[in-house]
């Protein structure tokens, strides 16, 4: 679906004033490469930490819009990741996804981002990522469970599901098109 598009802006943690909105620069990408990006560099406890602000518009300017909104809210609230939609009902709902995304990805332990990293944005198979770290496959199945990595995933679809937004309705269904709720 192409009547979005997203912007992601990013900054080291450190920074507490941040650039002016005129310095930010929006790089525009797919969705799936900006949730691998966000969710990779926080998984990389080697690197110093990332903010992220993500944004989405209909255009490649508003999308870099929001994304500079994202940003600065990310920084106000001390946060490391930030979302701008311009739809305040999406932006609050993945504003609390956010927080929970960032709780669970903060709480894994060394090896457990590492696994997370391999199977959630390196989309590695359980016994690829066993034999790729000289471990057990049940080594790495307690890793998954412990580290919450399904709920890691659910969120991060969550997330997904409301940056591309609603799919269109029309009334009466046509094809390719969701038919519309209708009351009892």
């Amino acid at each position: 679906m192409d009547a979005f598009r997203l912007a992601t802006v990013a900054e080291p943690v450190t920074t507490t004033t941040g650039p002016s909105p005129g310095e930010l620069t929006a790089r525009v990408a797919t969705l799936p490469d900006v949730l691998d990006r966000v969710v990779g560099s926080r998984l990389d406890r080697v690197r110093p930490a990332v903010r992220w602000g993500i944004g989405a518009g209909h255009d490649d300017a508003s999308a870099g819009a929001h994304a500079a909104i994202a940003i600065r809210t990310a920084r106000d609230r001390g946060s490391w990741l930030g979302f701008a939609t311009g739809d305040p009902w999406r932006d609050a709902l993945l504003a609390d996804l956010g927080v929970a995304l960032a709780a669970l990805l903060d709480d894994l332990t060394p090896r457990q981002a590492e696994i997370a990293g391999r199977v959630l944005v390196g989309g590695a198979r359980q016994a690829e990522v066993a034999a790729a770290l000289g471990v057990s496959r049940a080594t790495v199945s307690v890793a998954v469970a412990r580290g919450r990595l399904p709920a890691i995933a659910s969120a991060r679809r969550a997330i997904e599901s409301l940056l591309v937004g609603p799919p269109p309705v029309a009334l009466g269904g046509g094809e390719g098109v969701a038919p519309a709720a209708r009351p009892r």
